[in-house]
């Protein structure tokens, strides 16, 4: 019997959670100050109870004790080739970008993976060609829109 992954509720995981604990060792914070940390900057114990908000304060305190993220050097999952037909890697690049702009943590982020579907017409977006990406980017782009919209008639209120 296998177990069903349960809604988070709100809590970060996968990449996020990788994130807090390279910020750990690369400051080589001892699990006490580590725990410390978590519960001044994000009112928790452990990483795992973090929600986004409470990641964005505890990613904001690693980053004034030194710690600094840098852009990986990997291409996006799926940009391996160069067949004709296929994305270009700055079509890929765009793509990453836009999803992480919108909220998804990146090109194998189980909700994009779901939401290219119907969009890009295939079971994951390693699959796509040029049309569907530029569906997919389109798509992307049309909701970061909406979202810019959305906040700047918020901001008139």
């Amino acid at each position: 019997m296998t177990k069903a992954r349960s809604f988070q509720g709100g809590r970060i995981f996968g990449s996020k959670l990788a994130l807090i604990h390279t910020a750990k060792r690369e400051l080589d914070m001892a699990d006490e100050a580590y725990r410390a940390l978590l519960l001044r900057a994000g009112g928790v114990s452990s990483s795992r109870d973090l929600t986004l908000e409470g990641f964005d304060a505890v990613m904001a305190e690693f980053n004034r004790l030194g710690f600094t993220t840098t852009q990986s050097k990997r291409k996006p999952k799926g940009a391996g080739g160069n067949a004709p037909n296929r994305p270009s890697p700055a079509q890929w690049r765009l793509m990453e970008d836009r999803a992480r702009k919108v909220g998804y943590e990146g090109l194998e982020d189980p909700r994009f993976i779901a939401w290219v579907k119907p969009r890009g017409k295939v079971e994951n977006p390693r699959f796509l060609d040029m049309d569907g990406a530029r569906r997919v980017i389109a798509a992307l782009g049309n909701w970061i829109d909406k979202i810019m919209t959305f906040d700047k008639k918020e901001e008139a209120k």
